[in-house]
């Protein structure tokens, strides 16, 4: 049986795609299942409230400030504090949440390497140094670290983000918002 990890052959690489590879990971992350929906309500919250926030300070300006209504402004003023402080409680939250979702993750998966490794046979490593194998383990799994941390964080949350403002677009001006969309979505399909 051959061993040799750092020679790639073409037999072997497959092109998974995004879905497939949450596939192979979702026994991993079936036990942080809660975590995982309290992390994405955060998000949804965080992205919500980010896109509230240009839409009252629109108002604002139309309704107060105009009318040069000071007490309208401060008001408004003071619930877009409140809503950035929000904002900035479940950014903390998602970023706490979603940093422990991958450092366990990544704790299980090393674990399941680690017992993998034991069930090789001696040949493997005398094939393969030990070092190299040390190396790659440590490089994707960090990579994985960041991408439960940080990465599906951003992802999710800019998706949110576009969605959203795609549909204040509409609701503001429905032709308007037509036109800055439909060329996005052609950018998006091809």
């Amino acid at each position: 049986m051959n061993y040799e990890l750092n020679k790639l052959q073409d037999n072997n690489k497959s092109d998974n795609g995004f879905f497939e590879t949450i596939k192979k990971l979702a026994p991993l992350l079936k036990q942080e299942k809660q975590q995982l929906i309290f992390g994405l309500s955060t998000i949804i919250t965080n992205s919500i409230l980010n896109l509230i926030s240009p839409v009252l300070i629109g108002y604002t300006i139309d309704k107060y400030i105009q009318n040069k209504n000071y007490d309208g402004v401060i008001r408004f003023a003071i619930i877009i504090f409140v809503i950035y402080m929000i904002t900035l409680f479940t950014s903390y939250f998602q970023t706490k949440i979603m940093g422990g979702v991958g450092q366990r993750t990544i704790f299980n998966l090393r674990n399941n390497i680690f017992l993998k490794l034991q069930d090789l046979p001696i040949d493997f490593f005398n094939q393969n140094k030990a070092g190299d194998l040390i190396s790659r383990i440590n490089n994707d799994t960090s990579k994985l670290s960041q991408f439960f941390s940080q990465s599906l964080m951003q992802f999710v949350g800019n998706i949110f983000i576009m969605i959203g403002a795609g549909i204040f677009i509409l609701c503001i001006n429905f032709k308007l918002g037509l036109f800055a969309i439909i060329p996005a979505l052609l950018l998006l399909i091809f």
